[in-house]
């Protein structure tokens, strides 16, 4: 078998690349911030809405829609790019696949995320003393009744399929169209844990662990053509610190 890191091939005939990735990208940003302000609105009409701003039984239901709109809206688009620009299908263009034998890469995640965690152990603790975390681990941690199902819906299904989409899937394919495989791999997994930082800048210690996922995801899905055992990976990834927030 030929190496994962030797020279990519060409993937064509595609015409889509990191312009378009990046267009998937902002299309994801605009389509949250609708759905933030499309429940702002609904808050209004029901005069639920003081004058100092959100109340507070509204925050977990704006970060739903916000996440699901966010994530619904990447899928959406890069199947629209891969029908104008691309073989027609998430599967052909993008390597989109849930395969059962791939279910046991969820606990490969999941021991990503622990020994992430407990190496980064004293920087999450320095952090969290000078009261740095994330907003949305903040906000989740009062989920209750539906509002738990659902956010375990979006973050530890919809959220991955859609981030393996985008950063597995058409940056990681089009890097490969531009340098080798292992670069490919580092340079998508380095956007990754970036985007994920600058979107919650109070998760910034835990950037290794973003690079960690990104590169052991991007290594599968060179190796295997495919994204299946990615979208498990990083499952199994978000699982734990779901699990985590809800009990907490």
């Amino acid at each position: 078998m030929p190496s994962p890191f030797a020279k990519s091939p060409s993937l064509s005939p595609v015409r889509w690349g990191i312009p378009d990735a990046v267009l998937v990208w902002i299309i994801g940003f605009f389509a949250a911030l609708a759905g933030l302000l499309l429940m702002i609105a609904v808050a209004s009409t029901t005069g639920k809405v003081p004058a100092s701003g959100i109340p507070r039984d509204f925050e977990i239901p704006n970060l739903l829609m916000g996440i699901t709109s966010q994530n619904l809206a990447i899928i959406g688009a890069l199947a629209a790019i891969a029908r104008v620009k691309g073989r027609g299908s998430l599967r052909l263009d993008f390597g989109f696949a849930i395969r059962v034998r791939d279910i046991g890469w969820i606990a490969i995640g999941v021991l990503i995320s622990v020994t992430a965690g407990l190496v980064l152990l004293p920087i999450t603790e320095l952090a969290n003393l000078k009261g740095s975390s994330q907003e949305v681990v903040k906000q989740f941690e009062r989920a209750q009744g539906l509002e738990i199902p659902l956010f375990i819906i979006g973050v530890v299904v919809l959220a991955p399929i859609a981030e393996e989409l985008l950063f597995r899937g058409i940056l990681l394919r089009s890097f490969m169209r531009r340098t080798s495989a292992g670069w490919a791999v580092m340079i998508s997994a380095l956007v990754f844990a970036l985007v994920h930082v600058a979107g919650d800048p109070g998760t910034y210690y835990y950037l290794p662990a973003f690079m960690a996922l990104g590169l052991v995801s991007g290594y599968r899905a060179v190796r295997t053509g495919s994204l299946s055992q990615s979208i498990s990976l990083h499952i199994g990834f978000n699982l734990l610190a779901s699990l985590l927030i809800i009990s907490g």
